[in-house]
């Protein structure tokens, strides 16, 4: 059993990296800790989401201690020209010990325009959401995914598919292509 902490406490994070990691083969022991204080409410580029996530993994693993692996989640939005929506992606980040880091990312999709024009001026996606739906803290739950889809994915399988991808290159069958 390996020991995996995870930068953050939120329960679609938890289950997407215990399901992530026994998918890929892994028996993993998963501890989920508050994650840096000092990260962006809503990350934009993808730049500052991959940042966001690796700040996550490197926090984690080297505060839990005995972790193997450190795990960073994070959920942002890409602006991408010519188009007013946003895509909302997220993007995770898995690091050992070593300090070697691999990432994944979930399927993205369109955020409305309505959402988005809030959004850019500095309102939180999560609070935008749950407004429009009259469903606290909505993030934490099935998130605009859920809403979106009508629950036919959620946050958990967009968590699942971001830490999956980002442990690609550590499966056993990949490692020789990955090394180096």
């Amino acid at each position: 059993m390996i020991l995996v902490a995870l930068g953050s406490r939120n329960p679609n994070k938890v289950r997407g990296t215990e399901l992530a990691f026994r998918l890929a083969g892994f028996r993993a022991n998963v501890v989920s800790i508050e994650p840096p204080g000092d990260l962006p409410p809503e990350p934009i580029g993808l730049d500052e989401i991959i940042n966001g996530a690796v700040r996550r993994a490197q926090y984690a693993i080297n505060t839990v201690r005995n972790a193997e692996f450190g795990v960073g989640i994070e959920a942002g939005i890409i602006r991408v020209k010519g188009f007013e929506e946003g895509f909302d992606v997220t993007i995770a980040a898995v690091i050992d010990g070593s300090g070697k880091v691999t990432l994944g990312l979930s399927p993205g999709f369109m955020i409305p325009r309505k959402f988005m024009n809030e959004v850019m001026q500095g309102v939180e996606l999560n609070d935008v959401v749950s407004r429009y739906y009259g469903e606290p803290n909505i993030g934490r739950k099935y998130g605009l995914i859920g809403a979106l889809t009508r629950r036919f994915i959620d946050r958990v399988i967009l968590n699942t598919e971001a830490v999956y991808m980002a442990l690609i290159p550590r499966m056993p069958w990949n490692a020789e292509l990955f090394r180096g």
